[in-house]
This record gives C-alpha cells, sequence and structure tokens, in this order.
C-alpha cells in the first residue's frame, strides 16, 4: 500500500468517529434544500414573525455547516464563520445594520462561498452523476440565491439610490425584497418591480444573471444528461 492510500484510511479512520463524518452528502444536502426551500416558502412571515425569520436564517447557516461537514477541517472552518455569525444574529437582529451585523453579514457570507465551493468540488470529482450529485447541484444553485443577496444588502443600506422598488414593496423589509430580487434576477426572470438604479448594482445584477444561465446552461443540463445515460446504461445491462 503507497503512503498517500495509508494517509487516506488514516484519515477516514479518524473521521469515522465523530458521527457527522458518516452522514453520507445526499443526506446533507437533503437538510440544506428543505432549509433554503423553508426560508423561501415562509418568507411573507418575516414582517409579523421575526423570530421565526431569525429562525430560519439560523437553520440555514447551521444545515450549511452540517453540509461541508465531511472532515474535520471543513467543520471546523463552517463552524468559525457560521457560530459568531449567528450568536451576532441573535443579539443584534432588533437594533438594525450596526457594525457587528455587518460583521454577521460577512460571515455568513464568507460561509456560503465556502460551502458552495466545496459543493462544486465534490460535483466536478464525480465519476458516476447519481440524484445524490443533482441534489446537490440544486442545492448550490439555491444557495447562490441567498449569496448575491448579501451582496446587494449592504450597497443597498449604504447606497440607497441602488435600488429602485414598486409602491406595493414599501412594505416589505429591504433584506426580503432584495432576496426576491436574487433569485428574480439568478433565473432571469426579471418582473421589473425591482430595479437596480445604479452602475454598481447594475454590474452586479449582470454577473448575477449570466451566472445563473450558465449554471442552468452547462452545469445542471450536462449533470441531468448524465444522469439519464447512466440510467439508461443501467437498464440496459
Amino acid at each position: 500500500m503507497s503512503e498517500s492510500q495509508t494517509d487516506t484510511y488514516l484519515k477516514a479512520g479518524r473521521n469515522s468517529r465523530f458521527f457527522l463524518f458518516r452522514i453520507n452528502q445526499g443526506n446533507r444536502a437533503i437538510v440544506l434544500l428543505i432549509a433554503l426551500f423553508l426560508q423561501i416558502i415562509l418568507l411573507p412571515l418575516d414582517q409579523s414573525f421575526p423570530a421565526i425569520s431569525l429562525l430560519l436564517q439560523l437553520s440555514i447557516i447551521y444545515a450549511a455547516i452540517f453540509m461541508v461537514s465531511d472532515s474535520r477541517k471543513h467543520m471546523l472552518t463552517g463552524l468559525s464563520l457560521g457560530v459568531p455569525a449567528s450568536l451576532i444574529l441573535i443579539v443584534e437582529q432588533p437594533q438594525g445594520y450596526s457594525t457587528l451585523t455587518w460583521l454577521a453579514y460577512f460571515l455568513i457570507l464568507f460561509l456560503y462561498l465556502h460551502v458552495i465551493r466545496l459543493i462544486l468540488m465534490q460535483i466536478f470529482k464525480a465519476q458516476i452523476i447519481t440524484m445524490n450529485t443533482i441534489i446537490l447541484a440544486v442545492c448550490a444553485y439555491v444557495l447562490l440565491g441567498f449569496l448575491w443577496a448579501l451582496f446587494y444588502i449592504p450597497l443597498a443600506v449604504l447606497h440607497p439610490e441602488s435600488f429602485s422598488f414598486a409602491a406595493s414593496s414599501m412594505n416589505i423589509s429591504l433584506q426580503d425584497n432584495l432576496h426576491y430580487f436574487s433569485f428574480v434576477t439568478l433565473t432571469t426572470t426579471g418582473y421589473g418591480d425591482t430595479l437596480p438604479t445604479s452602475p454598481l448594482s447594475r454590474s452586479l445584477a449582470i454577473l448575477e444573471a449570466l451566472t445563473g444561465v450558465l449554471y442552468l446552461a452547462v452545469l445542471i443540463s450536462r449533470l441531468v444528461g448524465s444522469y439519464s445515460s447512466n440510467r439508461r446504461e443501467m437498464k440496459t445491462d
């Protein structure tokens, strides 16, 4: 047995002692996907029940940490970003956009980048495309929508003229409006009720739209095509 193979087996043995490392990535991805969709589905409760909104935010943070808990290094990186961010959100959320709140936003932003990077690495390393691989890709796609909102929120707070909101959106929080705008832009739906009105916000919107189009056209379509081919080959065999 080579030295590299020995190191791999020793690492697997160390990791297997912790129960999170024994849960496959497909199950972790399902947990994260449920948390993400709950946040979207229960968005109307954000204004009336801020505690529920906070709970959903925390569930995404810890589901994202759970998603990358395939090794001690990845888990500790996730915890170092997610735990302080969640504590700040619990303490500071009622007080608006303070310095600590901005710190929490950037910690969450880096956590999402960390998780998306690891998901994409796992997808590109996959030798055989399974349903778990497709679920991982869907997770990364939905997480991209929340990630881009974190780029828009500081811009909208620091430069309110960067976005124009329809009159019907005025009673909705800035965060919810920008989450909505992010997903509408990512999917290139473009309803036009929320508009980027500054050069920087327009540049970000263009980049997000390109990300969404390329992600669906290049990655998701390839994965679904490969998965269908694998299924046909298995039936033939």
